[in-house]
């Protein structure tokens, strides 16, 4: 399995990095079936799967705020959800500002992309969700 491509853009404000970044699903491969049934499940479990679609056919995109908590990124809280990486599954995950992201909220993505799955924490156990990085057929 090939590792998801991190792409990091560095550049002043308004030379294009964000406009280029949510061009980004349009340029990647069609989602596959496979890819478009496990995206579409997992907006369904999230409840974020508009009611007039029946499958989802182009990649997420998902944008955070520097601002973001552990458990909205990876996934997790009182009431287990899924985070912005589960959301992202064979999208694109878009951190602007990457700087201003919290060290402890940087960690746990990087905990996540090398584990490959990702660890759902609430007050009650714990469990490990797997996923498959974003560009396992490219």
């Amino acid at each position: 399995m090939a590792h998801a491509p991190i792409v990091l853009m560095i550049g002043p404000p308004g030379t294009g990095k964000t406009m280029l970044a949510r061009r980004l699903p349009t340029i990647m491969p069609p989602l596959s079936l496979e890819e478009s049934l496990e995206t579409t499940r997992i907006y369904s479990a999230a409840g974020e799967l508009r009611p007039a679609s029946a499958l989802l056919a182009t990649r997420p995109f998902r944008q955070s705020h520097h601002s973001i908590s552990i458990p909205a990124l990876v996934g997790g809280g009182t009431i287990p959800s899924a985070g912005e990486v589960s959301l992202a599954h064979h999208g694109v995950l878009f951190l602007d500002e990457f700087p201003e992201f919290n060290r402890s909220v940087l960690e746990s993505l990087r905990q996540v992309i090398e584990d490959g799955e990702v660890p759902v924490q609430a007050v009650h156990p714990s469990e490990a969700i797997q996923y498959r990085r974003l560009d396992r057929s490219l």
